[in-house]
């Protein structure tokens, strides 16, 4: 379909029956894409409300159940690292906003912070917190509240950028990591942004703005000259057409994961900016397009962990003891709260080696398992849906007739060999 239509034709609205079907297939697509898998309530849910309905209402902001409250309270007491981990896990698993976890997590790579270095998990509570808040919500806004965030600052050394001495790492990231992209700026504006952000400091774990250490004097950015300060580096940056482009094609390889041409690169920067660069808006416009439900569009992505082991969990409605999901993750390849530089996790084909894809094959071993640290899985639901049912489940799609006869010979229909075989697929670590 994709192929013959221009790059704004692929960025319409997906219509039922004219673009293809609008069927389990299609719901459970865009749950794995948009959300953690495709449990069976919410792929229903999603089948009911239409393409066009259904993303708003899974990013819709939602209060928080009494068990996250729970859990987040008890884990912010403990205040370590792996007290944060769990509590996001769990988040990801048992949440009611598994859609805001999702684009919270495409924002903790985006502005990848670790507490390797920042030593202080309320702060990267803090952080996901305001990922989850304003994740989906104007880019404006959130840019200016992360140059502000005290994760942020300790990361990227905020207490050490003085008047007559700039620290650059906060300047160079945020052009060339957060906002612009490599080749849109020089590294005089580096230098020149870094002593505009001079002051902006921490101070008793909050932002503080230390005046003594500010340097007011004229200082030169893509070519234009004033007594500029932090927010008028982050406008500066936040104007150009780079950053609507940057930002928006970011956000069309999580989602969609297609190749990007220069004209479709301009397109979905166009269709940022009409939406005001609401980020919320323009994944639900990326995730209703055409585009997103083309053949070639689905199951292209490689899974991250958190889509394997979270997703794989919430598709079999299982519970996992809470403190191990993260470790799980983390033998696979992400470290949540941990990213490895400030690029964030290397992505795609990345996600797999010898040794991350043994870390899979195990996880998948331990759903078969009837240790008490092994996840809990709703056997007797899925004994009533039988071989079919489960097959189905993983690939409403269909699966290769070979592939399926395999399965169900090898595991002569033993249900929790099954789950194990599909999770192991080649096709199971894509989404």
């Amino acid at each position: 379909m994709s192929a013959a239509l221009t790059a704004r034709e692929r960025l319409e609205p997906f219509r039922p029956g004219k673009d293809g079907p609008w069927d389990v297939a299609a719901a459970a697509h865009l749950a794995r894409r948009l959300t953690f898998g495709s449990p069976r309530k919410l792929v229903q849910k999603i089948l009911e409300l239409g393409p066009r309905a259904a993303p708003a209402a899974l990013l819709a902001d939602r209060d928080e159940t009494p068990e996250m409250k729970a859990v987040a309270d008890s884990q912010r007491r403990i205040g370590s690292t792996e007290a944060a981990q769990t509590w996001w896990a769990h988040r990801m698993l048992r949440g009611n906003s598994p859609a805001r976890d999702k684009l919270a997590l495409f924002w903790h790579d985006h502005f990848a912070t670790s507490d390797t270095k920042v030593r202080d998990a309320r702060l990267m509570m803090d952080q996901v917190q305001l990922f989850l808040r304003r994740g989906p919500g104007p880019f404006q806004s959130l840019l200016k509240a992360m140059a502000k965030d005290p994760a942020m600052l300790t990361w990227l050394d905020g207490n050490s950028n003085r008047k007559g001495e700039p620290n650059e790492n906060f300047a160079r990231e945020l052009m060339e990591l957060f906002s612009l992209g490599v080749g849109n700026y020089t590294e005089e504006d580096i230098k020149e942004a870094a002593r505009a952000f001079t002051g902006w400091h921490v101070k008793n774990r909050r932002f503080w703005f230390n005046r003594r250490a500010h340097d007011t004097g004229p200082k030169t950015i893509f070519g234009l000259t004033g007594n500029f300060d932090g927010d008028d580096i982050l406008r500066a940056c936040l104007e150009k057409r780079a950053c609507a482009e940057f930002i928006a094609e970011k956000l069309f390889n999580y989602y969609l994961g297609t190749p990007v041409s220069e004209e479709l690169r301009k397109a979905i920067g166009e269709l940022y900016l009409a939406g005001s660069h609401n980020i919320g808006s323009l994944v639900e416009k990326l995730v209703t397009s055409r585009e997103f439900y083309s053949a070639h569009a689905r199951r292209s992505i490689l899974s991250s962990p958190a889509d394997f082991a979270v997703g794989t969990l919430r598709t079999l409605d299982a519970t996992a003891v809470a403190e191990r999901l993260p470790k799980e993750m983390s033998r696979m390849g992400m470290d949540i709260l941990r990213p490895p530089s400030v690029k964030g996790w290397q992505k795609g084909r990345a996600w797999l080696n010898s040794n991350t894809l043994l870390s899979r094959y195990r996880f998948a071993n331990s759903l078969a398992d009837s240790t008490e640290s092994s996840p809990r899985i709703p056997w007797d639901k899925i004994k009533k849906e039988g071989a079919e049912g489960l097959l189905t489940l993983f690939f409403p799609e269909g699966l290769d007739a070979k592939i399926r006869k395999t399965i169900i010979d090898e595991t002569g229909n033993d249900l929790k060999l099954m789950v194990t075989a599909l999770v192991e697929l080649p096709e199971h670590q894509y989404i």
